[in-house]
Parts: structure tokens; sequence; C-alpha cells
């Protein structure tokens, strides 16, 4: 490919609606198996979408996920997408010791492994909640690259490291040896917009989203966008008893997902995108030699 070619990373986190930390006040880890899953059909409309498109993507899956729904793991995985850790129990992981983590990574990692018969290569955090510590847990579980660091500083849960300087739309590469493909963030100015993903594609107007897509990709060679399966489900069980400030982050756009993820493809298309896996750009620019 000529060397101004454009990379766009569609990468979706899997998980339970119920799982979500917005909803961790309402709803306790013990509880998960009471509730109807919805993981599977929500998988599915993701998959038809990129079926359409004939777009390779990024699945980064819990393993307590990958459990209850190997089937959904292999299919995915024959499909010919890249199927990667989003830890076991969807936790911060600054919030575990140790040895939890060590376990929740090591733990989630065989699980899919062993379901899809190949290397685990990528992974990311719960929330983006990447840290110091975690960065070297990685690197000695024998990961290839890391998908969860934020340069946008105005959520609390985000992690922070201080190990990588603050490169944006570029791979970074820590001491230890462990790639990290950040999650993309526009500059205008002094100011700065998330344009990853997730409740900022559903919270801004689509219009104005791919007007910051569009400036940072003409600036940039890869572009990290993510969704969640239960942002596809606007039919979800609607949790009343968290905060208000939630309840808008949660909930709002969830009816128009699906009609904007494909008009927004079509707008990458249109900006000479082409859709890669993380794991197919990094062996493809030498990033893993």
């Amino acid at each position: 490919m000529p060397d101004e070619q454009k990379y766009c990373f569609l990468t979706f986190d899997i998980e339970e609606w119920f799982q979500v930390e917005n909803l961790k006040d309402a709803i306790s880890a013990e509880e998960w198996d009471s509730f109807p899953s919805s993981v599977e059909n929500n998988v599915q409309r993701i998959l038809d979408v990129l079926d359409s498109f004939s777009i390779k993507a990024t699945f980064f899956i819990l393993g307590w996920i990958a459990e209850r729904h190997p089937q959904m793991v292999k299919r995915i995985h024959d499909s010919g997408h890249e199927v990667a850790s989003h830890g076991y129990n969807h936790q911060l992981t600054y919030t575990l010791n140790d040895k939890k983590i060590r376990e929740d990574i090591r733990s989630a990692r065989k699980k899919l492994e062993d379901l899809c018969g190949a290397s685990i290569r990528g992974y990311r955090a719960p929330s983006f909640s990447i840290d110091d510590r975690l960065v070297d847990v990685l690197q000695e579980a024998g990961f290839t690259y890391d998908s969860s660091y934020s340069p946008f500083k105005l959520n609390a849960r985000y992690g922070n490291i201080t190990r990588a300087m603050e490169e944006n739309g570029s791979v970074l590469r820590f001491d230890n040896g462990l790639l990290e493909v950040p999650l993309s963030m526009a500059r205008l100015g002094k100011f700065t917009f998330p344009i990853a993903g997730g409740a900022y594609f559903r919270l801004l107007p689509l219009a104005l989203f791919r007007m910051l897509v569009g400036h940072f990709i003409n600036k940039n060679e890869f572009y990290n966008f993510y969704l969640h399966p239960w942002e596809f489900e606007p039919e979800q069980p609607r949790i009343d008893s968290i905060r208000w400030d939630y309840k808008i982050r949660h909930y709002t756009g969830l009816t128009k997902t699906r009609e904007h993820l494909i008009k927004f493809i079509r707008f990458l298309q249109r900006k000479q995108c082409a859709f890669i896996t993380i794991a197919e750009y990094l062996e493809l620019n030498d990033y893993t030699k």
C-alpha cells in the first residue's frame, strides 16, 4: 500500500450490558448470572454490519463472556476477525492487587487461546484503566500490544501511564517492549475532543463527530475506534437507580448506534481508510519484529 494510506481499526469491547462501570452502583458482580444475557444477539448485529462491508475488526473479549459463550468466540475468530483480551471480570485494573490482576489477565488469555487455538496478542483494560504496573504485567504475560491508553484526562476512570510520551495517532513502545496503540483524540487549538467512539459517538451529533475524525485522519496514519455490544441494544433493561449523568452516558443514542455506524463506515471509506485489525497493522508496519 502507498505510504499515504490511512488505516482504521474498528474495535469492539465485548461485555454484557449489566457489566458496565456506569451500572456498578446498582448491580454487583455476584448478580451478573441472574440477569438475561443479550451479548450474542448484539455481537451478531455487529458482525452483520461488518460482513455487509467485508470489514475485519478487533474484538476485545472478557474471559467471563468467553466462558459462557464459547461458540460466539469461535465464530468471531473463524470469521477472520482478531480476538483479543478485555481481561476476565471487567474490573478496573488499578483496583486489583498484584496477585488478582495477574490471575485476571492470565485466566482470560488462556480461555481465549483455548477456544481459538491461536495466540492472543492484544489487550484492552476495562474502562481503559491502564497504569504503569499493568504495562509490566502484560509484557510478562506475553502480550504484544495494549490498546487502553487515552490522552483524554477528563474521565476519572481512565488510567494514567508515565512511561510513554503523549503522542497521538502513532504506535508507542514502552521500555519493556510492549506496544501501545492509543485511543484517538482530536486536538483543535487549545481544545481536545475524545473521538475514539463509545458514548462520545452517541452523544455528539454525527456531523460534528465526522468533522473531528476527518480532521484527525488528515494528520495521522491510523484511527482507533471502539463500541460495545450493548450500545446496539436500545431495548435493554433500564436501571433507574443510577446517577443521572450515568443514565445520560449509558442510554443516550442507543436507538441510532447501528444506523450511525453504517453511515460512519461509509464516511471513512470516502476518506480512503483501509479497515484492518490492530494485529495486522502492527505486522504490516514491522512493529512486531
